[in-house]
């Protein structure tokens, strides 16, 4: 059935974990941008035995838990289009034909709990494979039950990645920290590489502060890998914007207090 479909969507994987439920507040504002549907899909695994119930169980479980989905963002109040289904078969080749037409695809960090016997989780994998940008949304246990987005933080060597963090930036209302990196062994390379750095990071933000002059730049220069360096310093309420080929070296990053945003992106 969903083969057949066309029209683009923000789609979300739910599994009836909480993080599934947020990752789908979260996607309201995308899918309220574009003005296409908000596309709630639960994937049931015809491989896993069910511990009671059988499909029949299966089914109740799933229409519970795209239910609750639904209610939570219905209760939102905002102009979007709902759409449900319940799909079958494994959930990450699911969700990576979903990603062939979506126009972004949405994630829960945690839940999705189908982790692929030693290749990592659905949401990593997905990250670093799909179609469409995907969105790895990790909860705040000790924020607001509705997401919140405090700054958007991005690497300054792609200007595709950068145009998604631009607007995505424009989107939530916060501001861009663009952040350069360059590797010094001796304190006169310290010295040397900053000031290089400075002067590339704000070459290539030149364009972008053009085109949205109402989102805030702030620009920061590190030392080694930018990915790790960001991974290692994430804050509640960031959202890394980056192409997906650094998904897996981000995987950390989910379990560090911050969502991911990654996009396949030619360099402009």
């Amino acid at each position: 059935m969903s083969a057949l479909r066309t029209a683009p969507a923000v789609v979300v994987g739910i599994d009836g974990s909480r993080a599934a439920t947020h990752a789908a507040l979260w996607a309201i504002d995308e899918a309220v941008k574009r003005d296409i549907p908000l596309r709630l899909v639960y994937v049931i695994d015809p491989s896993e035995t069910s511990a009671a119930g059988g499909d029949g169980g299966r089914q109740s479980a799933a229409r519970a838990a795209l239910y609750e989905a639904y209610r939570a963002v219905d209760a939102m109040g905002r102009p979007v289009k709902i759409e449900t289904e319940i799909l079958r078969g494994r959930p990450l080749t699911k969700l990576m034909h979903e990603s062939r037409s979506a126009a972004m695809l949405c994630v829960g960090s945690v839940g999705l709990n189908h982790v692929r016997r030693g290749r990592g989780s659905v949401a990593a994998t997905l990250a670093g494979s799909a179609l469409c940008p995907v969105a790895v949304i990790l909860p705040d246990s000790g924020g607001p039950a509705t997401p919140q987005v405090s700054e958007v933080v991005t690497e300054v060597d792609n200007g595709g990645v950068l145009r998604h963090a631009f607007e995505e930036a424009r989107l939530r209302g916060v501001p861009v920290r663009a952040v350069a990196a360059h590797v010094a062994e001796t304190p006169e390379d310290v010295e040397d590489g900053n000031r290089l750095a400075q002067a590339q990071l704000s070459r290539r933000l030149a364009r972008w502060t053009r085109l949205y002059p109402d989102v805030r730049v702030e620009s920061a220069i590190v030392r080694g890998s930018a990915c790790r360096h960001l991974a290692a310093n994430a804050k509640p309420g960031q959202l890394f914007v980056t192409d997906s080929r650094s998904a897996h070296e981000l995987c950390g990053a989910y379990q560090a207090g911050c969502s991911v945003l990654t996009v396949r992106s030619a360099n402009l």
